[in-house]
């Protein structure tokens, strides 16, 4: 896969484009100051999760008031869920992390739906394991989700024993998961793999009231299965057989190619070439399925930079995209509700496919869905007010075309010429429900001109059509 040899600002908000949820001003600051490839490598090695002020916050959202002690933050509802994880997505200082992690979740769909009350702890630690283990080896990533109880728990793996194992997991672990559908294995294999996914229960522990998942021998199928026309022996002990599955598959099949194409589709293109597929395969392969030197290879790669534009961005890139890139925070439950209403909620994936990808987003519905969710967090005064959010203006600047093109530029929004001038027009004049009233010339140091004419402008802005590429 060909390197890019030289960067510039248009590299830059193309890279913040597609793996920081939006542009802000400091993010690309930062990569001209340090050089794009470093700023990949810092991007790629975030603080340990668990460790920021952000997170610490965030989890306040997961606890209840009725939470024994010691447990705090185990009995959260699936709306409580979605809310920590958009209020880390909008506040955090390290989103590629939870940006890789909405990739991975859309992989390895999994939803809080399913889950009861004392199973819901479940998802928190889900998304934490796509958190945490995104950035490592692939390969242990679908080992782990393999084990996960949030997964065990949505694919019936709980239900999987000897003598009446359950196909369910076994064949999205190799239709979505590893190698894609009809792709090197038969329905033969499909049962035999269940037979080696076998073993975990679903367990009430009494004492704390939470649910666990627990391996037990006595459900396990130990006799030998032929998967992809090899013996791959039972022991009965816990997890051979879930780790000698994945490392057939990956050792059998043609895992790199699949992984290539879901990342090509999620990074770089709606539609990859195949040479593009088998360049970011044999990557893949030579990283031994490490994800942080593959990461490095695209986004700094010939391939990723010259795709500029040409994606639609999903509803949470779209809308935690605004947020970070106009600094208007919200609300976690905000966020929740419109991303709700634009069928795109962190957790709640809609099935094991997870969510829809590119064009497919644009119907007239969504569309429409995400200019209210524009304006819901342009109009939120009160949140913004009492937790000290400031619309950022940009530094030094007093001209209202300078304005026009600092929000436009964040919001990757080009503008024709006559775009440009009613824009600054619309800053320039007294205007009352969209009808420009009488000149009176903008003042960057005027709180209502901010307040009114910048907000306005960056609604104008975020409908354009533009807003909705990547």
């Amino acid at each position: 896969m060909a390197q890019k040899a030289e960067f510039d600002t248009v590299d830059v908000d193309h890279l913040l484009l597609r793996t920081h949820f939006g542009i802000t001003s400091a993010e690309r600051q930062r990569a001209l100051d340090i050089g794009l490839p470093a700023f990949v490598d810092a991007m790629l090695a975030p603080p340990a999760i668990g460790t920021t002020a952000v997170e610490t916050s965030a989890f306040a959202l997961l606890v209840n008031s009725s939470d024994p002690v010691g447990l705090e933050g185990k009995f959260p509802s699936s709306n409580a869920i979605t809310e920590w994880w958009v209020d880390i997505m909008m506040r955090t200082e390290a989103p590629f992390r939870e940006r890789l992690a909405m990739f991975w979740h859309d992989h390895f769909a999994v939803a809080s739906d399913v889950l009861s009350s004392q199973e819901r702890h479940w998802m928190v630690d889900h998304i934490n394991l796509l958190r945490r283990d995104g950035l490592g080896s692939f390969r242990d990533l679908v080992l782990a989700v393999a084990r996960d109880p949030a997964m065990l728990e949505w694919l019936d793996g709980d239900d999987s024993r000897k003598g009446e194992p359950n196909e369910n997991f076994a064949r999205e672990f190799l239709e979505l998961f590893t190698v894609g559908a009809d792709n090197g294995y038969t329905e033969g294999d499909i049962r035999e793999a269940s037979r080696a996914f076998t073993g975990y229960q679903n367990r009430l522990d009494s004492g704390t009231n939470l649910r666990f998942m627990e391996f037990d021998v006595s459900r396990k199928d130990t006799f030998a299965k032929v998967v992809f026309e090899q013996v791959m022996f039972g022991t009965g002990e816990l997890g051979d057989d879930y780790a000698a599955m994945v490392d057939l598959t990956f050792a059998t099949l043609d895992v790199a190619s699949w992984l290539a194409e879901k990342l090509l589709l999620e990074f770089v293109s709606d539609a990859p070439s195949d040479e593009q597929v088998r360049n970011l395969a044999q990557v893949i392969r030579d990283a031994n399925y490490e994800m942080r030197p593959v990461l490095r290879r695209l986004f700094l790669s010939q391939a990723f930079y010259a795709a500029a534009g040409e994606m639609v961005r999903s509803p949470v890139d779209f809308g935690i995209g605004f947020v970070r890139s106009t600094g208007l925070l919200v609300a976690p439950r905000t966020m929740r509700d419109e991303l709700n209403s634009v069928a795109q909620q962190p957790s709640r994936p809609p099935s094991v496919f997870g969510w829809p990808q590119g064009e497919e987003w644009l119907s007239a519905d969504g569309v429409v869905e995400r200019a209210n969710l524009v304006r819901r967090v342009i109009g939120d005064r009160t949140y913004q007010t009492t937790n000290g959010v400031v619309l950022a203006m940009p530094a030094g600047e007093t001209d209202p075309g300078a304005v026009v093109d600092h929000f436009a530029g964040l919001l990757a929004v080009t503008l024709s010429i006559e775009e440009r001038t009613r824009l600054v027009t619309y800053l320039d004049s007294n205007v009352r429900s969209g009808v420009v009233v009488e000149p009176d010339p903008f003042d960057v140091n005027d709180s209502r001109h901010i307040d009114e004419r910048v907000r306005g402008l960056l609604y104008i802005l975020a409908s354009h059509p533009g807003a909705l590429a990547r």
